[in-house]
């Protein structure tokens, strides 16, 4: 399917104005604001009129004639979404206001930056090692604070940046795609990325997703470049491995995985292209990434992060079960719950049940996308497993093992810890869409009626362990 359909259209408006509405009427009492479900169901609307839209639009233009217009109006988008996260704070949250609804991280990393802006450069690391918790949170602050001394300490600047970072992060991904699979599914990628809503949401928002996310993309973008070429150069391989080595410095564990994975990039796909220029390059890079790991003692952050995995699981939901308050579950039975839900999860939220919630249900339209949309994903990595499964096998490795880990810390039902792992879900996505036969549409609305039930019983879940009667 070179082109997304209108009966492919017409199915997802469908599914996705009548689920929210029905389950919204099914509890009347605890529905959410009005006009918060209008908007997501626009959103929702709108998302797959620009997939028929654009898809059919571009379908006989030549991807390097489209490159400028993708980034362009991914930017637009972005920029859109950035006043309407303005106005949503202010109209619901005004305590919270320049920040997203129930802002927490956000007023830290601000008043880090905020901080660092009015002190020497010198003193930067002194103040990150006093005011965050560990090593790991010293890369979004400090970021910040480089803003924030150029442009002073207002949020807007950051924000249009993250705007541009995420539109570079989506063409990334269709470059990606362009030099394995071509034009068609590149254009396809492309297009789910540039109107994605959860990637759109936190571009508006302050923050690490974002720039977290543009380093994990650009760093299998750079390692892809390098090994696609005819003559590898080490110039791509160090700025790669430069990118990895920034990413200790947002999540440890993160670092650890794609540094494998882009290793892993190296397994040859075509033997004419591996020799012992490439071998020496990776040695090299591998022995200056090792000695900057160790001056900096990443090595034991990693080890820090392992022993204290261990347990994870029950204390995570421990602590989300003390921060709810009312809630009461039983973890044993809650745990297959959240294994066997983490590749199609987070189920959006469409009821007000407490004040908590308020900064959950106003993005569940981000939810019900991406939970309709993983169908496509699925197909993706079927193809691609069966087709280019070594020349994808660092990037297959990343997804897997990075949704095994947030699982395996009761985070998968968390939508910000899947986002590292979203631009290869839209990867796969576009592959899929074209891989896609409309004679098999049925098998997608089989999915959707699955989809319902699941979010159904996520409903009645999120109410009875709430002890809400329905």
């Amino acid at each position: 399917m070179k082109f997304w359909s209108m009966d492919n259209t017409l199915l997802g408006w469908r599914f996705g104005v009548l689920v929210p509405v029905l389950i919204s009427l099914m509890f009347i009492q605890l529905s959410m604001p009005i006009g918060v479900l209008l908007f997501g169901v626009s959103i929702v609307l709108l998302f797959f009129l620009g997939l028929n839209y654009f898809s059919k639009e571009w379908v006989s233009i030549p991807y390097d004639r489209l490159e400028w217009r993708i980034f362009f109006i991914c930017l637009i988008v972005r920029v859109v979404f950035i006043f309407y996260l303005y106005l949503l704070t202010y109209w619901f949250d005004n305590d919270s206001f320049p920040f997203e609804i129930y802002a927490a991280d956000s007023w830290v990393y601000h008043n880090v930056a905020t901080d660092l802006m009015d002190a020497p450069f010198g003193d930067w690391l002194r103040i990150l090692d006093e005011k965050m918790k560990s090593r790991s949170d010293f890369g979004y602050p400090f970021y910040q604070g480089i803003i924030y001394s150029i442009f002073g300490s207002h949020t807007f600047p950051v924000r249009i940046i993250n705007a541009i970072l995420g539109s570079l992060t989506v063409l990334m991904l269709s470059r990606i795609v362009k030099t394995s699979w071509g034009e068609s599914h590149a254009k396809m990628t492309a297009i789910v990325g540039m109107l994605f809503p959860t990637l759109i949401w936190y571009c508006g928002i302050q923050l690490k997703e974002t720039l977290m996310v543009f380093i994990v993309v650009v760093c299998f973008y750079l390692t892809w470049m390098a090994r696609s070429k005819n003559k590898m150069t080490i110039s791509l391989i160090l700025m790669s491995f430069i990118f990895c080595f920034l990413l200790f410095f947002f999540r440890t564990f993160l670092g650890a995985l794609v540094s494998i994975s882009m290793l892993l990039l190296f397994v040859p796909h075509k033997t004419n292209r591996i020799g012992t220029g490439i071998l020496i390059s990776i040695v090299l890079v591998l022995y200056l990434f090792y000695s900057l790991a160790l001056s900096s003692n990443i090595f034991q952050d990693v080890n820090n992060q392992i022993e204290d995995s261990r347990d994870f699981f029950s204390r995570n939901l421990e602590n989300e079960k003390n921060l709810l308050g009312n809630v009461s579950f039983d973890q044993v039975a809650l745990a297959p719950l959240i294994i066997g839900g983490a590749a199609i999860t987070p189920f959006p939220s469409y009821l007000d049940t407490e004040a908590r919630q308020l900064s959950i249900f106003t993005r569940f339209q981000n939810d019900l996308i991406r939970n309709m949309m993983y169908f496509f994903m699925y197909i993706g990595l079927y193809h691609t497993i069966k087709n280019k499964f070594r020349e994808f096998i660092g990037i297959l490795f990343f997804f897997g093992a990075y949704l095994s880990v947030i699982t395996s810390a009761a985070n998968s039902f968390q939508a910000r810890f899947h986002m590292p792992i979203i631009p290869f879900a839209i990867l796969f996505i576009g592959i899929g869409i074209v891989e896609f036969s409309n004679k098999s549409r049925r098998y997608w609305l089989i999915y959707l009626l699955f989809i319902f039930v699941a979010q159904l019983m996520w409903t009645y879940f999120k109410l009875n362990i709430r002890g809400i009667s329905a």
